[in-house]
């Protein structure tokens, strides 16, 4: 079993080396770690809601760019693979066009479900963001 899972692990490190993915990785744990800040561990307060209201509207650009860069690294997989056919003249064909492509399907992949849940956290902290505002505006009108 562990030695599957070593051989499994080895054939896909190459996908690690791709300065794409590592892109996307950073850009989602820094996305990642703010909105579970401002969701589930501050405590809403005048603070919170300003400082949740700064980063709303950057954090739905910075999260927008993964399945943008999950694009750019389908590209840049294709392009590896093609510049890889015409250097080796086709020479194990197979072996070069299936690592190409599971680097450029694997970036979108990622890119793609990345995503999802950071929209999931924006959309939650905007309604808790609405929540805050109608408690304290229906407060100050008492």
């Amino acid at each position: 079993m562990i030695a599957r899972l070593a051989t499994l692990i080895s054939d896909h490190l190459f996908l690690l080396k791709s300065s794409v993915i590592w892109a996307i990785l950073l850009i989602s744990v820094f996305c990642y770690g703010l909105l579970i800040e401002l969701c589930f561990l501050s405590k809403p307060t005048e603070a919170w809601y300003d400082r949740s209201h700064y980063w709303s509207d950057s954090l739905r650009k910075i999260l927008a760019a993964l399945p943008l860069l999950g694009l750019l690294g389908t590209i840049t997989g294709l392009l590896k693979t093609f510049l890889r056919m015409s250097v080796e003249k086709g020479l194990s064909l197979q072996e070069i066009v299936s690592g190409g492509i599971a680097e450029a399907m694997f970036t979108t992949q990622m890119g793609l479900i990345m995503v999802v849940p950071g929209l999931l956290m924006l959309a939650y902290l905007v309604y808790k963001q609405k929540q805050w505002s109608a408690k304290n505006h229906h407060e100050i009108n008492d």
